[in-house]
């Protein structure tokens, strides 16, 4: 039920990165909203996004956008948590049945204020002076809209450009962190500008091997067709610039997708299919689609996994150990068939010898589980997401209360050596159960014959690595002067630590939930087991009660007992062939899907 309830919980998202006037509102529209028959978000000309915008539905909220002005970024409290809360929010009602309405509605989006080049230091917005400057009114948009592609889990962020990500941390930091897929978007009638490449290098690039999939856009390829020029001269100005564009990025040329998005959702308006193929938007789409539901194979196959091999490890734990008591008995009823009085009060005694081995085993499991609910508990003490919270409170307060910028890195170096120490000792309790684990093992099977316990192989080493990553990040975005200088202390200081605090404890989280599951994965199959031995052996001093009693049911007994072991040999190879099937189902669902 757990397992259901997380995959069912599953969102796809889709995060779009590009500087302004590189066509991002209109692929979105081209890619997910053409059905609308008007566009969705602003794309015209002096008329576009410029901050942060999120797409999705969801169900329990009435249709609206959601905009957070841009003064909370004077408020020590993270974006985060302005997402999850409902204040300081301003919400507008939409007609979903009103597509002409919605467009209205979202011009929102492109909304801006004058305020003086002080106060728009004062919100962080650096870079700036003069007299007045324009800023955007919002920092944060919402919008919930019933939609076919939202509702099935799709959410869509939408970001504006170098300026927004540099001064939100957060959106670099989580919300890009979380996206399925990113979509980094370039023009052809620019090529790759300064701009783009700080964009790329900074807050894209960094995500390879971080299970994002990436596709570069570069857009506008209309504007290589003026009329007169052979379509085979515009195919070739095409590839050349994909190959340009890969190599300055240092990618594979098939990552970079050429395209026109106003010519493919013109396109879809007007029903035309040979524009529609011109435009390549269905490339990308194809593209993401494919990327989307492998990147989602592959997470719930690893989370099926984990879930499914503890219980065939059990299942089959349990099913060996039932056999290995039954033939043992089994060998001993056959040899009481035609002995003697003196045989049976010997397995009379062996009754009693059985009840104590039961003891025994009864005792050394209650004394595994004292030290494994010891380990239990440390490990839950170490990596608890509180205590991980409370640790960037704290670190925060010592930024805040630090005279100059060196302060602030001995609070950011302590904060990074306590939370590392949590985790590197978290990993040292590990490798103590894994050497108890095979003690233990050894000990059972030597004293009650019970089958070895698989303990699963489990590593910590990408949780040390996302410290290590986020500690690289506070140090290069964070630490300087100069970021002291183009934002105030405060909001600074505050923001950062709300940020880089809310990826640690959300490290803190998977580790302790993985941990959890792993220290459960091979107690349960143990104390199966010795479950099983004391209900066989219970059986077996019944069994031999009996025969004392009456030693003419003792061929019944022994003809039951071969046929629960011509059971146990069906079961087996049952247990084989699902656990074979699971595996390669499994193998399956983490494999690149079939072109």
């Amino acid at each position: 039920a757990h397992l259901e309830r997380r995959l069912a919980a599953d969102r796809l998202a889709v995060a779009f990165v590009a500087e302004v006037s590189r066509g991002k509102s209109e692929l979105i529209n081209a890619l997910f909203f053409a059905d609308l028959g008007t566009r969705l978000l602003p794309a015209r000309e002096g008329r576009t996004t410029i901050c942060p915008t999120e797409i999705l539905h969801d169900p329990a909220r009435a249709p609206s956008i959601r905009v957070l002005p841009i003064e909370t970024r004077e408020s020590p409290r993270a974006l985060r948590e302005f997402i999850a809360g409902a204040d300081s929010w301003k919400e507008i009602a939409l007609d979903p049945g009103r597509p002409e309405s919605l467009a209205e509605a979202l011009d929102v989006l492109c909304e801006t204020q004058n305020v003086t080049a002080a106060e728009a230091q004062n919100l962080g917005l650096g870079g700036m002076s003069g007299g007045r400057v324009e800023i955007p009114r919002w920092r944060y948009a919402i919008v919930n809209l019933p939609h076919p592609l939202l509702s099935m889990g799709l959410s869509i962020l939408d970001t504006p450009g170098l300026e927004a990500l540099a001064s939100e941390p957060e959106l670099t930091m989580h919300r890009l962190q979380e996206a399925d897929a990113v979509v980094f978007m370039l023009s052809v009638d620019t090529g790759p500008s300064q701009a783009d490449l700080s964009l790329w290098n900074e807050h894209v690039e960094p995500m390879e091997g971080q299970g994002h999939t990436r596709y570069v856009v570069l857009n506008k390829i209309d504007s290589l067709r003026d009329g007169a020029r052979p379509e085979t001269e515009v195919l070739t100005e095409i590839d050349r610039q994909v190959r340009a564009t890969a190599e300055t990025l240092g990618i594979d040329p098939t990552q970079v997708f050429p395209l026109s998005a106003r010519q493919g959702l013109e396109a879809r308006f007007n029903g035309d299919g040979d524009a529609l193929a011109k435009s390549r938007v269905y490339r990308l789409e194809q593209a993401l689609a494919r990327g989307l539901v492998q990147s989602r194979r592959q997470d719930h196959a690893t989370s099926v996994r984990a879930e499914v091999r503890s219980l065939l490890a059990e299942s089959h734990a349990l099913l060996e150990s039932r056999r290995s008591f039954v033939e043992e008995q089994v060998g001993e009823l056959g040899l009481l068939q035609g002995r003697n009085q003196k045989l049976v009060e010997t397995l009379g005694r062996k009754a009693a010898d059985e009840r104590a081995r039961i003891e025994d085993a009864r005792n050394a499991l209650t004394g595994l589980r004292a030290v494994h609910n010891r380990h239990a508990d440390e490990l839950a003490q170490l990596l608890d997401p509180n205590t991980a919270r409370d640790a960037g409170l704290r670190a925060r307060a010592a930024v805040l209360s630090a005279p100059f910028s060196g302060r602030i890195g001995e609070a950011v170096d302590g904060y990074f050596a306590q939370v590392r120490g949590r985790i590197t000792r978290a990993v040292e309790v590990i490798g103590e159960v894994k050497a108890m684990m095979a003690t233990v093992n050894q000990r059972f099977a030597d004293s009650w014959g019970l089958a070895p316990v698989e303990v699963a192989n489990f590593s910590t080493d990408r949780f040390l690595l996302e410290l290590d990553r986020l500690e690289e990040h506070c140090s290069r975005d964070y630490r300087s002067a100069t970021s002291l200088l183009t934002r105030g202390r405060r909001t600074l200081a505050a923001l950062f630590f709300d940020t880089v605090a809310l990826k640690a404890i959300h490290v803190f989280e998977i580790a302790d939930r993985e941990v959890r599951t792993w220290m459960n994965s091979f107690i349960r199959p143990l104390e199966a087991q010795v479950g099983a031995f004391q209900e066989q052996a219970n059986a077996r001093i019944e069994g031999m009660a009996r025969i004392r009693d009456a030693e003419s049911g003792l061929v019944e007994r022994v003809g039951g007992l071969q046929q629960f072991l011509a059971d146990c040999d069906r079961l087996g190879r049952e247990w084989e062939e699902h656990d074979g099937r699971i595996a390669r189902l499994l193998a399956e669902a983490a494999s690149p899907l079939p072109h």
